[in-house]
């Protein structure tokens, strides 16, 4: 892969995740005590990793668009700053771009910003979310079909579906669940685990269904499956879910029942949507790559 195909991959994963983040963390505070003290506490504990995460999606959304000036350039990184504003304000691609990058950097604003109104905050940042999503959706294959396709609104869904999967599961693997946040924020660790099983649930769904659907719009037939680059990397990347759905079952099984019988049963819990989260890692950096790949429908 060269340079320009690296940054692509980069940015894309970068961006995808830093979404996941914080469309989980969005979740999270809405699964957290609401008493004015107990938010007040979560937003302490999850201030500073959304900024991260909205900085590091900010910073693949400004890579992202460089790379694609390259492409459309057919040129080098270097030649392409030359012609980066070109392509930001003359072209439909840029102009989707810079939407994700203002959306993410109002994001980063009102993640950094301490204030008591977290209810108007809140909406707005997820406001600022689904705008995000539709147009990362518009700036990918599915916004050759237009933009009221159902090829466009399953990838919106899609985006959001695995950004909300994999995001409730690394911030509550990483952040909420750990024994300083927990004994900070007086969670009540059973109705927490149900909706973040219940939502989780409803994401893998959604994967599913949208995930079938864009299959069969861009690969076709089981054959391009086998003799394209793209067709493997799907085939990876539908590996890795399966990895992330057996762990996340074996959570609702067996986790989570042990989990509300003994404190040790939740660190079991925590521990296995770490290694969740990090099969989750692997799906978006398998969706990174295809994004620069060429499906088998467009060959």
């Amino acid at each position: 892969m060269d340079p320009t195909g690296l940054l692509q991959t980069g940015s894309a994963l970068l961006l995808n995740s830093g979404f996941a983040w914080l469309v989980g963390s969005w979740f999270a505070r809405l699964w957290l005590p609401t008493g004015a003290m107990a938010r007040s506490d979560a937003e302490s504990l999850l201030r500073r990793p959304d900024a991260i995460a909205a900085g590091l999606s900010l910073l693949g959304s400004v890579a992202g668009l460089w790379a694609a000036t390259a492409v459309m350039a057919g040129g080098g990184l270097s030649e392409a700053r030359a012609m980066l504003w070109m392509m930001l304000s003359r072209t439909d691609y840029g102009h989707a771009g810079c939407v994700t990058v203002v959306s993410m950097a109002l994001i980063f604003a009102l993640r950094l910003y301490r204030s008591n109104h977290h209810r108007s905050h809140s909406f707005v940042v997820l406001i600022l979310l689904v705008i995000f999503a539709v147009t990362r959706a518009s700036m990918g294959h599915a916004g050759e079909a237009g933009f009221w396709s159902i090829a466009m609104a399953a990838e919106t869904i899609h985006l959001w579906s695995i950004g909300l999967w994999a995001g409730v599961v690394a911030v509550s693997g990483w952040q909420v669940l750990g024994t300083t946040a927990r004994d900070k924020l007086n969670i009540d660790d059973g109705h927490y685990l149900d909706r973040m099983s219940r939502a989780a649930m409803v994401a893998v769904i959604a994967i599913a269904a949208t995930g079938l659907y864009n299959a069969w719009l861009r690969v076709g037939t089981v054959e391009h499956l086998q003799d394209s680059s793209y067709g493997m990397t799907l085939l990876v990347k539908v590996a890795l879910v399966f990895v992330a759905i057996a762990l996340g079952g074996y959570n609702k099984v067996i986790g989570l029942p042990a989990a509300a019988r003994s404190p040790q049963g939740l660190k079991h819990v925590r521990a296995v949507l770490q290694m969740e989260s990090l099969v989750l890692l692997g799906v978006l950096a398998a969706a990174a790559m295809l994004t620069v790949q060429q499906p088998p429908s467009a060959m």
